[in-house]
């Protein structure tokens, strides 16, 4: 930043072992030779068009007797108002510290490395809480137990528990600023009640599992897989749109298991797992009726097609006939969901069972398409996206 503004500057490769220890907070430097590009701003909330990208051939110098060095800028969102921003944004937030969770780690599925982790609960004067989570040495370095006021730069935001926050690779904490902001918080949670409550965004949330669909945040099967959603300590949820290709029907004779289909859309293939709300709109009847149809024992008093006879012969195969009507309707109300597509919200969670560890995806909510709504959204799209400007 300079006194003009502030600009997103990226390395990448050897370029970023590079400049990795000649770059330190608070310092100046004269850079050029760096590439102009548009910045990406579903990575940054700089308020910047552009961005720069720091390459092997890009000067940098310090400057050693620099003087007035302007300082941070920032654009807070109040965490009261996190429900309103997107998923996967990155934003500036300013809070209390009220409470410091315990170091702990995870471990990387694609990397196998141990990652240290800690949670923050931050509170402002919006009355509501949200829990931040550090990761690396942020995680490891943290040691504040007097309840700071922190700035945050770059938080992303997630949607655990209805809202919160993680910090990245290139997010920052500045503890107790000097700045008005974080002046004005100090003397408010200072002089609020020590016994006071705050609102968290988990009651804000639909309900229905906890998710609610999202056309702007349809993530594709296989983004999902590679992201790793659900495969660390807590779930994460998603929306998709994806086509039922396959039902296993081995248990769904039992009311109180799950469904489970096979789904996929352009990018590959996943099993959902649904229970009685999402069975009723795929198969257009209830459990008990569904089950009655794949259990119903044939016998002369239920089949009133039959012949009533006293031949033993004749009421067998009037129960194999019964018993072959059933099958076939059965499998008819199976065959009707194949190929038909929907938007899901769901869960993605992680499970252990005989040992064996995985990942389920659960159906907080089913909808038909709507194509009126389809067409709708895909139409503002053209008005309102950046690429399509």
């Amino acid at each position: 930043m300079d006194e003009s503004g502030e600009i997103r500057a990226t390395a990448f490769n050897a370029a970023a072992v590079d400049f990795y220890d000649r770059l330190q907070d608070g310092k100046v430097y004269l850079i050029s030779k760096a590439k102009v590009g548009l910045a990406k701003k579903k990575f940054s909330n700089v308020n910047n068009e552009y961005e720069l990208t720091l390459e092997r051939n890009t000067e940098v110098e310090e400057c050693a007797d620099a003087t007035d060095v302007p300082a941070m800028k920032f654009n807070f969102v109040s965490i009261g108002n996190l429900q309103d921003v997107a998923k996967d944004s990155t934003i500036d937030v300013i809070g209390v510290v009220k409470e410091v969770g315990e170091l702990s780690s995870i471990t990387s599925k694609a990397t196998s490395k141990v990652i240290p982790k800690r949670e923050l609960t931050i509170v402002d004067r919006s009355g509501f809480s949200v829990r931040l989570t550090l990761w690396g040495k942020q995680a490891e370095q943290y040691d504040s137990t007097d309840q700071p006021v922190i700035a945050f730069k770059g938080a992303k935001v997630g949607d655990f528990q209805g809202r919160s926050l993680s910090m990245m690779s290139s997010s920052t904490m500045h503890v107790d600023p000097d700045i008005p902001e974080a002046h004005a918080l100090r003397g408010w949670y200072d002089a609020a009640p020590s016994d006071q409550k705050f609102q968290s965004h988990t009651g804000s949330m639909p309900s229905g599992g906890g998710v609610a669909f999202d056309r702007a945040e349809i993530r594709n099967l296989n983004d999902v897989k590679v992201s790793e959603l659900g495969m660390y300590d807590k779930p994460d949820y998603f929306s998709a749109r994806a086509t039922v290709m396959h039902i296993k029907s081995d248990n769904i004779s039992y009311p109180a298991c799950p469904t489970q289909g096979c789904v996929s859309d352009y990018s590959g293939q996943a099993w959902f797992q649904g229970f009685n709300d999402v069975g009723q709109l795929l198969f257009g009847m209830s459990a008990d009726e569904l089950v009655d149809i794949k259990v119903r024992e044939a016998s002369p008093e239920l089949d009133r097609s039959a012949s009533i006879s006293t031949s033993i012969g004749d009421v067998t195969r009037g129960h194999q006939r019964a018993q072959e009507r059933d099958d076939v309707r059965y499998n008819q109300v199976m065959e009707r969901t194949i190929g038909t597509t929907y938007n899901f919200a769901c869960r993605a969670r992680q499970d252990t069972y005989n040992d064996q560890t995985r990942v389920r995806y659960g159906i907080s909510r089913i909808m038909p398409l709507n194509y009126r709504e389809e067409a709708k959204y895909l139409a503002n799209l053209l008005l309102t996206s950046e690429w399509a400007r």
